[in-house]
């Protein structure tokens, strides 16, 4: 029932297989329950920044659901994590998308060590394409996956207001590689706000990369990921998101097209919701909790 409020919220970490320490959140119930979300940031997100995280630490335990907000080596744009053998730092600007399967891993690991067995994973933006990435390249499958605004990663690249930009961080983020300076930092920024290391640029922004999942904007790099998800699936896009290149009821329909091997697929299209969802945060909140009942 809506009266049961969070009995405990506290700080907790993960320690990945290659010795990182991440830090998160959780939420939980008053009473006992085996279900829980397990949220993944998007961009250099970390687990307190987004305006729904505050909604959903209070209304999934309502609900009886715990959530877990976490952080992943590519929170924030520089970050020094501590390690089992001193720091490393790493953060968005250095980050590997490959890793993410590493560090969501810890996490699940840890959620299963508390007794939680019926674990969603819930992604915002790039969080989405790591949480489909994972969920076909990993052991410790989630029960569902909720996607928060799944962004068209490439495609923002490949629009035409971005490209010559692209092309030239491409050629930049290339030269540097070649010439032994992976870890520099390219001389703009993408898309005006993430600075990022050649070797993340070239890992993240080429049509062979594994953070292409979400392709509307160019469907002929195919859905092979989404195509690949063998548990429920819920989508939630806002006609103002500018994440997704292509109107949300068009790229809602190109998710649910390919994901064929999804026992369920719900897409919800949020008329006036922006990328970070301000003023919808109950909202979605409600509908991936209803979504979770129901399967």
């Amino acid at each position: 029932s809506s009266s049961l409020r969070v009995q405990y919220m506290e700080f907790v970490k993960a320690v990945t297989s290659d010795g990182l320490i991440l830090q998160g959140l959780l939420a939980a119930p008053s009473k006992n329950t085996d279900t829980v979300i397990l949220h993944i940031p998007g961009m250099a997100g970390n687990f307190w920044e987004n305006g729904f995280i505050k909604t959903m630490l209070h209304e999934y335990p309502s609900q009886n659901i715990a959530f877990l907000s976490v952080e992943l080596r590519g929170s924030e744009v520089t970050r020094m994590f501590p390690t089992t053998d001193g720091y490393r730092t790493i953060g968005n600007a250095y980050e590997l998308f490959e890793d993410c399967v590493k560090d969501i891993d810890a996490w699940m690991a840890f959620l299963t060590s508390q007794g939680y067995n019926k674990i969603h994973l819930q992604g915002h933006s790039l969080g989405c394409s790591k949480i489909a990435y994972y969920q076909t390249h990993a052991t410790n499958n989630a029960h569902s996956l909720i996607l928060i605004s799944p962004s068209d990663m490439l495609g923002l690249e490949l629009e035409p207001k971005n490209l010559a930009e692209h092309k030239k961080l491409l050629a930049e983020a290339t030269a540097l590689k070649n010439v032994g300076k992976k870890l520099q930092l390219l001389t703009k920024p993408t898309w005006e706000v993430y600075p990022l290391s050649a070797q993340t640029y070239l890992n993240f922004f080429q049509n062979t990369s594994n953070t292409a999942i979400f392709n509307y904007f160019q469907p002929s790099l195919g859905f092979k990921t989404v195509a690949a998800i063998t548990v429920p699936i819920l989508s939630i896009l806002g006609t103002k998101d500018d994440g997704i290149v292509t109107p949300a009821k068009d790229a809602t329909a190109l998710l649910k097209k390919h994901a064929s091997k999804a026992p369920t697929f719900k897409g919800i299209v949020l008329d006036g919701a922006k990328h970070s969802f301000e003023g919808f945060e109950k909202r979605i909140t409600k509908e991936v909790a209803t979504f979770i009942k129901g399967i």
